[in-house]
């Protein structure tokens, strides 16, 4: 029971990443459309690695190759 709330914790990033994915608009990734598809596969990967810290990776990839690039502090 103990293992629950760590193995949450550890896929709740991972989660609201491919959330913001699949909600963000396609203009917002460097290659449109095709770059999201590509995105959410990888972040599908992500979620169903999270919990053995692997599919963090992942997301902060998507972190800085998106979020980061979008945002008005990363220009």
């Amino acid at each position: 029971m103990r293992w629950l709330p760590l193995i949450f914790g550890l896929e709740f990033p991972a989660l609201l990443a491919l959330l913001d994915c699949v909600n963000r608009p396609a203009h917002h990734f460097a290659g449109g459309q095709e770059d999201k598809r590509g995105w959410v596969r990888w972040l599908l990967v992500g979620v169903a690695g999270a919990w053995m810290l692997w599919g963090n990776g992942i997301v902060l990839g998507y972190y800085y190759a998106v979020v980061k690039r979008n945002s008005p502090a990363g220009y």
